[in-house]
């Protein structure tokens, strides 16, 4: 796969209220070495000026993400592991508990999938089953 790729991030939350579903694209660079993938994508959230810089490392058996800039954290991602994790926001700071259930990570010549499966709490109380997909496709040239 070539350096430059589009991103695309899937997301979806099951609660007790219903389910929300998000997905957003995005201009990245991937690199790979030693089959560890890495992705690296700038993210404008709404209410912010400055971009949040993401980076992600990928293996068959782990994600993590790592925030910087108005948003900040690094979450971690292992099949069967429950990890804690503080996420930093312009107004304050929260404590998200992550139990995952799935990670599964698809490699193929011309694109890259990663699927992640786990409960969010968010400081101490329990908010969705969450599904996450990463679709990694190289950049068609305009």
């Amino acid at each position: 796969m070539t350096k430059e790729v589009t991103v695309t991030v899937c997301s979806l939350h099951f609660a007790e209220d219903g389910q929300q579903k998000a997905e957003t694209t995005y201009n990245g660079e991937y690199y790979e070495k030693n089959g560890v993938h890495y992705l690296f994508f700038n993210e404008l959230q709404e209410g912010f000026t400055e971009p949040v810089r993401n980076r992600y490392t990928m293996t068959a058996e782990s994600l993590e993400v790592r925030r910087s800039g108005p948003v900040s954290a690094n979450l971690r991602f292992r099949e069967g592991e429950r990890r804690q994790s503080t996420y930093q926001v312009p107004w304050g700071s929260l404590t998200a508990v992550f139990d995952t259930s799935r990670v599964r990570l698809d490699v193929r010549e011309d694109r890259l999938e990663m699927q992640v499966v786990y409960r969010l709490s968010l400081n101490g109380e329990e908010q969705a089953g969450c599904d996450i997909r990463v679709r990694v496709e190289e950049r068609k040239k305009a």
